[in-house]
């Protein structure tokens, strides 16, 4: 793999330098034999123009060749007044050597600023000076005329390369990116996988921030894996961090909306500047490693970097996948770890029994560090404690035994957990309040580590914590809920919501789902709240069709329907919701959260 990406890049080298080459002796044909100008003394065609972007683009060496090719086979296809000069041949190579080195070596920030400085050099040496000593034994002192001349061309021609390089589109055919990399570029790029699926493991992720004088270890992490409520239980903790005046960082995993939401300072997501300045910065590292980065770790990397420049106190590092061998386990300067809970998930990866599972989401335990055990599974439990036992860590259990909920309505939630009373949570959900106890006692076991964090910190963080996508209320007339749910235990809590807070009364349930996943047994929870089902293809290639769904839900005695879109289905769950006054829950995948949005604002308008 490697061998065939040095060979597409030398073709690809070699492409440029004979489009540039050709395209200056075209410039220089077209000017004498068609405009009649740059005959003589003068010889001024404007055929610098590729050599100078050649150097720039290209580097150094690749501007001497094509300014010493373009010049000598300009003698030979164009008539000139005098013969080949070596002098004013080794001007032309001066002209995109000088371009190159000096846009490459001298000046850090690439742009307009590097295109006018080193055009400007390459023309008062290469052009003024060397061509017209090249051009003195014809001429004798009339070539001091050049000088008037090219001050007059030196400047459109840098004038004219800025404004080709600006152009994306041309930029791209020879290569130059500029400054840093739009937002558009930077998602296309790592989005882009051209690199191939990798064995699971730590090695690419280690070397690459290795590379990058690993960022992680100037960081604090708490570290969170599991199979569900982990999104909430980041953003809780966050929420309080924030509220006690610390920096924190927070990494998470899928986006909903937009890709900037997977790393934040502050509740801010990463700005496209920030996003795309960083990922330049790791672009030419990782494009240069035999063994290339997947998607996810190129992100974490980014992330990484990201937190590092804001000199955060703490970082909030929620898994991608499993843990072991997930690339946030990269760290190794966690102040605590979390595992949220066990489920079956993902079996084809982490393994098909809970003892596997347990024992790749333990691989995030650190030597001597803390460990948080949010679950409830026996077996988990064991496996979980035997590793922690194995790196003597400390291991904090979770006891649920005093939580009270006081009230749980559409306008929040209320409980008691041990010494904290009247507890407020904006997020919606039954499941809530338990995710807000797991954040509870990691805020104890935070506090025993000595991290300074107030009662007043903890009642304010909880009560201003955001999480979309969970449980979320997105309408009110009608009422239409977003819950992310999407394998069995998700769907599970998600049922048990509805009941919570639907009591008896049916519901509209529009959703899709992977055909990876469990469906039929998703279906069956879903079936005993729903009355009507609208079923939809989430845009994902892994989707099963809406119309294979509604099937499903038919034959467990369930009025349903497959619709071609979301924005379809959405308005005929609308326009019956609000005659039947019945509430809408969307649910099933989180790749569906853009598209309900989208189609809830055009139903909107």
């Amino acid at each position: 793999m490697q061998k065939k990406e040095k060979i597409r890049r030398k073709i690809e080298l070699i492409t440029r330098l004979s489009m540039m080459v050709a395209l200056s002796v075209i410039i220089g044909m077209f000017c004498k034999s068609f405009l009649n100008f740059g005959q003589g003394l003068f010889r001024i065609t404007f055929e610098n123009i590729p050599i100078i972007m050649s150097g720039i683009v290209l580097g150094p060496f690749a501007g001497v060749t094509v300014g010493t090719l373009s010049d000598l086979l300009s003698y030979f296809l164009s008539p000139q007044t005098y013969p080949p000069n070596l002098v004013v041949t080794l001007g032309s190579a001066m002209i995109g050597f000088l371009s190159g080195f000096i846009s490459k070596y001298c000046i850090k920030k690439k742009g307009r600023v590097q295109i006018i400085v080193s055009g400007a050099v390459a023309h008062i040496i290469g052009s003024m000076i060397i061509k017209s000593i090249g051009l003195f034994q014809f001429y004798q002192w009339l070539v001091l005329w050049r000088v008037p001349t090219y001050m007059v061309i030196a400047p459109l021609e840098i004038f004219l390369i800025c404004l080709l390089l600006s152009r994306r589109s041309f930029a791209k055919v020879v290569g130059y990116r500029g400054n840093k990399m739009n937002k558009e570029e930077t998602l296309e790029y790592i989005h882009s996988i051209n690199w191939c699926f990798c064995k699971p493991g730590l090695e690419r992720i280690t070397e690459l921030c290795q590379r990058l004088n690993n960022p992680q270890d100037s960081l604090k992490f708490i570290h969170v894996a599991g199979t569900n409520g982990k999104g909430s239980f980041c953003s809780m903790l966050s929420s309080i961090l924030i509220e006690q005046g610390y920096c924190v960082g927070l990494y998470t995993s899928p986006y909903i909306k937009v890709f900037n939401e997977r790393m934040q300072v502050n509740g801010e997501m990463i700005s496209d500047s920030e996003l795309s300045a960083i990922t330049e910065k790791i672009k030419p590292i990782a494009d240069s490693m035999a063994d290339k980065p997947t998607e996810f770790e190129l992100v974490t990397s980014i992330a990484l970097e990201y937190f590092k420049s804001h000199s955060c106190d703490y970082v909030i590092l929620e898994c991608g996948l499993g843990g072991r061998l997930d690339s946030t386990n990269v760290i190794n300067t966690s102040v605590l770890s979390v595992i949220t809970g066990i489920a079956l998930d993902h079996t084809s990866i982490l393994g098909d029994t809970i003892e596997k599972i347990a024992y790749e989401k333990a691989g995030i335990i650190k030597k001597s560090t803390p460990c948080l055990w949010c679950g409830e599974d026996s077996v988990a439990k064991e496996v979980i404690t035997g590793v922690a036992t194995e790196k003597n860590a400390p291991l904090y259990l979770v006891n649920r035994d005093s939580l009270v909920i006081k009230s749980l309505t559409m306008e929040g939630t209320v409980f008691d957990y041990d010494t904290f009373k009247d507890v407020k949570l904006s997020l919606l959900g039954s499941y809530q309040p338990v995710n807000a106890v797991n954040v509870l006692c990691a805020v104890k076991a935070l506090r025993e580590q000595g991290v300074n964090i107030s009662d007043e910190s903890v009642y304010h963080g909880l009560e201003k914590a955001k999480w979309s996508a969970r449980f979320e209320k997105i309408s009110d007339a009608p009422l239409i809920i977003f819950d992310g749910g999407h394998n069995p235990e998700g769907v599970d809590s998600c049922v048990e919501s509805i009941k919570q807070y639907f009591g008896n009364d049916k519901v509209y349930v529009l959703t899709g789902v992977m055909k990876d996943k469990d469906y039929s047994y998703i279906s069956s929870r879903i079936s005993t709240v729903a009355e009507r089902v609208f079923c939809i293809t989430p845009n994902n290639s892994r989707a099963l069709p809406s119309s294979e769904y509604a099937e499903q839900f038919k034959s467990l005695g369930i009025e349903a329907q497959g619709y071609n879109s979301v924005q379809e289905a959405l308005e005929e769950a609308v326009k019956m919701a609000k005659e039947n006054k019945k509430a809408i829950i969307c649910t099933g995948s989180l790749y569906m959260y853009s598209e309900v949005d989208q189609a809830l604002s055009l139903i909107a308008n």
